[in-house]
């Protein structure tokens, strides 16, 4: 029987993060292969523990906060559950920068540059039908 350590995710609440180790116990703890006897033990022990952190969290108003829990416990070998201590992780999520990217804008000098290139293609037709070279107009523009 050693010490085993379960480390959970981060949950977005306080309660959420109790409620993903209340899952795990029950399906850790209560198994059917478990006796009836040894169950109600272990749901006892769950009540109590969950019943202080529930009371911890409260009292410090961190109930709504960004949680994770890791849990240190034995097991017996008839699976009794045995709580050693729990650390609850409260975060803190902020955050670091804030910024748009607009792609209505991008979608826009795109759909300009699309126009752009069709009118430019149309002047460079009617100016070959015309004889006047790209050559020509600069030319005349120096």
């Amino acid at each position: 029987m050693g010490v085993k350590q379960q480390r959970f995710k981060i949950s977005p609440t306080g309660r959420g993060a109790i409620f993903k180790l209340k899952r795990w116990f029950y399906l850790t703890f209560y198994a059917k292969n478990t006796p009836d006897d040894v169950k109600e033990r272990n749901r006892n022990v769950w009540i109590n523990l969950s019943r202080r952190l529930i009371e911890e969290m409260n009292r410090r108003n961190v109930a709504e906060k960004p949680t994770r829990i890791i849990l240190e416990y034995e097991v017996s070998p008839n699976n009794e559950f045995k709580p050693i201590s729990v650390a609850v992780e409260i975060m803190d999520m902020k955050p670091i920068e804030s910024f748009k990217v607009s792609l209505r804008e991008e979608a826009m000098e795109a759909e300009e540059r699309e126009k752009f290139k069709a009118q430019l293609v149309e002047m460079l037709r009617k100016a070959r039908e015309l004889g006047i070279t790209p050559e020509n107009l600069i030319e005349k523009n120096q």
